[in-house]
Formats: C-alpha cells, sequence, structure tokens
C-alpha cells in the first residue's frame, strides 16, 4: 500500500515543465511524420512536372538517387515555338558548365549563326557551312529531334559531351518572370524594341539604366538585336552588333533572374520550387539522363549565382555570299575558342578567363 501510495505521488510531482517537454515532443512527432509526407508529395510533384524526355544519347544512363557529381555541362534553347511556323526557332543557345564542387557556374553563349558543320542533315550526311540554329530548324516542331540535332553539332565543333539538356520555350520565361514578380535588368543604351509592338504597330522604348521590368517588356528586351546596331545613335560598340549584343543581355538576364530567385528561396526551398517548376512545366523539355529534377536541384544548393561568369565564343560576324554568318577566325580568335573549348573539357573556364578577358562579358 504504501509503494502505491509513493507511486502515485511521485507522479503527482512530476514537474510541470517535464509535463510540457513530453506534450511538446509528442506533438513535434507527429508534426515531423506529416512534414515528411508532405515533402514527398512536393518532390513528387517537382518532378512529374518536369519528366525526364530522351533529347540525348544515352538518357537513361543514371538512376534516380545516384549521387551527382561535377563537372557538369547543359546544353540550354530558348525557342519560339508558333504555331503557324513548320519549324522554331532558337533566339538562344549556351552551355552551362558546374565545376568539379557544384558550387560555381559559366555560361558560354553560343551564336544563333554560327557557322558550323551539322554532323547529320542531309539524309545522314554532314552538311559544312551552316548555321548552328539550322540544326535546331531541322528538327521542323519536332522538339527532341531539334535539340538532339544541336547537341551533336556542339560536340562535334568543341569535343563537349552534354550531361543533359534543357529547351524552353519563350512563354515558359514569361511565367518565371511573372512569378517572381518581375525582374531587374540593365539596358546599356536607350533603344527601341522590336516587340511588343502596341495597337497601333509602334516599338516600345526602353531608356539606359537599371530597373525593375514586367514578364512582357522584359522579354522584349532580352529578345532584341536590331537595337545593337551601328546606325542607331545610342549604340556602344562595346556591348557589339546584333546577335552579339543580344547574347550578352541574354546572359545578363539568366544571372538575374537566378539572382531573384535565389533571393525570394526558391533555390532553396523545396515549396517553392515545386511552385516554381509546375508553372512552367508545360513550356519545358528537360533530359538529365535519367536524373530527377530534384536530385540535381538539392545537389546545386551551394551554387552562388552571384558568382556565375558568362562569356562568349571568339568570333566575329562575316558575310559569305549573301549570308551573314558569325565566323571564329583563324588566328587568334581561333586559339582562343579552341583554348575555350578544351577548358570546358577540362573544368579549367577560371584560367581560360584570366588568359582571354577580351571574351568575358564583364558587366554582365
Amino acid at each position: 500500500m504504501a509503494g502505491r501510495r509513493r507511486r502515485r505521488s511521485a507522479v503527482r510531482r512530476l514537474p510541470w515543465w517535464g509535463k510540457t517537454l513530453l506534450g511538446v515532443g509528442a506533438l513535434l512527432l507527429v508534426l515531423a511524420s506529416g512534414a515528411i509526407v508532405y515533402v514527398n508529395v512536393m518532390l513528387d510533384k517537382v518532378n512529374d512536372a518536369l519528366p525526364n524526355q530522351c533529347l540525348l544519347e544515352d538518357c537513361d544512363a543514371y538512376e534516380p538517387g545516384e549521387e551527382i557529381n561535377g563537372p557538369l555541362n547543359f546544353l540550354m534553347i530558348g525557342s519560339d515555338m508558333r504555331s503557324d511556323w513548320s519549324a522554331a526557332q532558337s533566339d538562344s543557345i549556351m552551355i552551362l558548365h558546374l565545376d568539379a564542387e557544384l558550387s560555381s557556374a559559366n555560361i558560354v553563349s553560343v551564336p544563333r549563326d554560327l557557322r558550323v558543320t551539322i554532323p547529320d542533315c542531309d539524309g545522314g550526311a554532314p552538311c559544312e557551312g551552316s548555321k548552328i540554329n539550322a540544326a535546331f530548324s531541322l528538327g521542323g516542331r519536332d522538339m527532341k529531334k531539334a535539340v538532339s540535332s544541336v547537341a551533336a553539332t556542339l560536340t562535334e565543333l568543341t569535343g563537349v559531351k552534354f550531361d543533359g539538356a534543357m529547351m524552353i520555350n519563350f512563354g515558359g520565361f514569361r511565367d518565371v518572370v511573372e512569378m517572381l514578380g518581375g525582374v531587374e535588368l540593365c539596358v546599356p543604351f536607350d533603344m527601341y524594341l522590336e516587340h511588343p509592338k502596341n495597337a497601333q504597330g509602334e516599338k516600345p522604348f526602353v531608356e539606359k539604366g537599371c530597373k525593375e521590368y514586367e514578364p512582357k517588356l522584359a522579354l522584349g528586351i532580352v529578345r532584341e538585336r536590331m537595337a545593337y546596331d551601328p546606325t542607331n545613335p545610342n549604340w556602344d560598340e562595346k556591348y557589339g552588333i546584333g546577335d552579339f549584343g543580344r547574347q550578352r543581355m541574354q546572359q545578363h538576364f539568366v544571372k538575374q533572374l537566378l539572382k531573384r530567385a535565389k533571393e525570394q528561396g526558391y533555390l532553396t526551398d523545396v515549396f517553392k520550387v515545386g511552385d516554381l517548376i509546375e508553372s512552367i512545366g508545360d513550356q519545358v523539355l528537360l533530359d538529365l539522363k535519367g536524373r530527377l529534377v530534384t536530385d540535381v536541384a538539392f545537389a546545386l544548393t551551394d551554387l552562388d549565382a552571384s558568382k556565375l561568369t558568362t562569356v562568349k565564343i571568339p568570333s566575329e560576324s562575316q558575310t559569305i555570299g549573301d549570308t551573314d554568318f558569325v565566323v571564329t577566325q583563324p588566328g587568334e580568335q581561333e586559339e582562343a575558342a579552341e583554348a575555350l573549348y578544351r577548358a570546358i573539357r577540362e573544368d579549367d573556364i577560371d584560367s581560360w578567363v584570366l588568359t582571354y578577358p577580351k571574351w568575358v562579358n564583364k558587366s554582365s
């Protein structure tokens, strides 16, 4: 009897904070279990929104959950796909290089008029002296064929083999900017844009300087190339002519998007990543060679967008016959270009940047 009284007394004397901790601990356990389930649902949602497509060779080379190691090279293509076109157009082609630690990145812009050899274009025969944009157009309305054609052409040119590829319709870029609430772009000089024109057919005007832009106008700035012309009284030659100027702005745009996304937690918050990817999933084709989107996202959590370096392939405009091309000229340009391709393959772009600063976009 005394023993029973002592046990009841011991229970009565359990401190209030002890009971509180027991209750909180139980609550946390329940919440943690629910959170794990919810996170798993969100991860599935992300992966379902961007399923792997087979755009490259060895498209099933990796298993979901397999460890991701650098360096990595991804092909990125921005396209304007319109319902009345027999073939899509690639307005931007870039190589995203991630270093061995997956903590820093470089973007190499590829001029869409770059003169190349397309390895498989005419019944299986190579086509020499073609524009790389023609490699994309060969796919017609088959986006998978278009992307694989560009990848094969770039591998032929640079020796770089791709670890993945992404093609995004420009509607996807608009959706991203809208979700982020706009994007800050730094326009290099006063310019009139070809798009988007108003109901009267008038071109929009944007002033030199950095400011916040809404999606439609931001996309017009990113796609503009006609303003980069010596006949434009506001043109600044250091930003290049035509496609060279547009390349620079496209690289700047990508960098600013990554910066804004990181500020708002889209690169680290699995729930926000899910919302972002779901909003653009139908505008994107993605080949990660079997890797899950979420696996790649977690592998890149240490990536610092502010340190992203943007460069261009050493080359210049040249008219051959009646066609305007971008050509890597023999001599210094060819030497710098070959060194760039080697630096990508050997994960040594930092050294290349120091050796060939002329081809680095310092203010992008």
